[in-house]
This record gives C-alpha cells, structure tokens and sequence, in this order.
C-alpha cells in the first residue's frame, strides 16, 4: 500500500518537474523574445528620428498661370471637339 502512495508519488513529481522545465524552457524564450522586440522598437525609433531630421518639408506652390491656362485650353478644346461631333447633322 505504501509503495504504490510512493510509486503515485514519484510519478506526478516527475511529470511536475517536466512541467516546470517546460513552462522555463517557454519563459526563456519569451524574455528572449521581448529583448529582440525592445531592440527592434529602439532601432525603428532611431530610423524615424533619423529620418524626420533630414528631411526637410516642402513648401507646397499654388499652381502657376500657365498650368491654369494649359488646363482651360484643353478643357475648352475637348469641349469643342466633342459638341462639334456629338452635334454635326
């Protein structure tokens, strides 16, 4: 009777102590995985940082007289050339 309480025993301490290394084994690799995440976010930080410095931003200009005129002509040109062919008797 003892040795099979003893036997149940050494069974689940077993099979706890293989749990315990699995759930390690799983701890390890997160606080690995968390390091390399934390290093990714520094660098990426970085690059942007980087980036927004040298970049300067441009100034944005209204469009000139002659790309109003160049749009109105072709626009009064394609409207000429279509009311003349939809509309020819």
């Amino acid at each position: 009777m003892y040795r099979d309480d003893d036997a149940a025993r050494v069974d689940r301490a077993n099979a706890l102590i293989a749990e315990i290394a699995e759930l390690e084994r799983a701890k390890v690799a997160q606080a690995a995985t968390e390091q390399r995440l934390g290093a990714a976010r520094d660098e990426l930080r970085t690059l942007q940082a980087a980036t927004t410095v040298t970049t300067p931003p441009v100034p944005e200009r209204p469009p000139s007289f002659a790309t109003h005129f160049l749009v109105f002509a072709a626009t009064a040109g394609a409207t000429f050339l279509l009311y003349t062919l939809l509309l020819k008797p």
